[in-house]
């Protein structure tokens, strides 16, 4: 059971152990962007932030949200992929070897995963944007910003 008293779909545990806490994903990430200018290779981020319709901040509801979208994440992603949390309400994805293709093809492959979720009953709207390596930014800094769309 989580903190808000449902009751969490099979794995939803094992995928939030396979989510990278901020330091750690921000860690790796500048890794892989160095790796991919080194090898002249393309990397995405495919960005999921929670909106929540009231702004009554209701902490709990939050973190349920939150759970329910790693556990559709981990789901729906290869082995190869990274899943990292930015913040509660941002998780991210990162698409080694990725180009923006690839990167929108993954990025329709979650929005129609996300169709069999009804989150906006439950108060929350996920918007899913993506940034990759170099069409977006050539360091690790420029893709965090572009994702985040910090100026």
């Amino acid at each position: 059971m989580g903190n808000s008293g449902e009751e969490l779909p099979n794995g939803a545990e094992e995928a939030i152990g396979r989510i990278l806490n901020r330091d750690l994903f921000l860690f790796i990430l500048d890794i892989e962007v160095k790796r991919s200018r080194r090898y002249q290779n393309f990397l995405c981020l495919v960005l999921f932030k929670i909106r929540q319709f009231s702004q009554e901040g209701d902490r709990q509801r939050l973190q349920a949200c939150s759970r329910t979208l790693s556990h559709l994440l981990v789901e729906e992603i290869r082995e190869s992929d990274i899943i990292g949390s930015l913040e509660l309400d941002k998780l991210v994805v990162l698409l080694p070897y990725a180009d923006v293709e690839a990167g929108t093809h993954v990025r329709s492959r979650f929005e129609d995963a996300l169709k069999y979720y009804d989150f906006k009953s439950k108060g929350f709207e996920i918007m899913i944007d993506q940034v990759c390596f170099p069409v977006n930014g050539s360091d690790m800094m420029d893709l965090i910003r572009g994702a985040l769309r910090v100026p």
